[in-house]
């Protein structure tokens, strides 16, 4: 499955869900704000949201400072 990926070209292996590719780029469990085709998607619809040939995610992990 080829999407874009914060601006970039990604092939994905077969996915289900957007839980599915937080886990198989190595990000699952992390903090991260998840924004598909310009839609916000919660935590508590990742697992349920499914992803399309050609759908644009940007990917922004929390960091704390001060």
């Amino acid at each position: 499955m080829n999407l874009i990926v914060n601006g970039e070209a990604y092939e994905a292996k077969p996915l289900e869900s957007v839980t599915t590719l937080l886990e198989q780029m190595g990000v699952g469990g992390r903090p991260v704000v998840v924004v598909l085709n310009d839609e916000v998607i919660p935590a508590s619809s990742r697992s349920t949201c499914g992803l399309r040939e050609g759908d644009c995610v940007e990917l922004f992990r929390l960091v704390g400072g001060g």
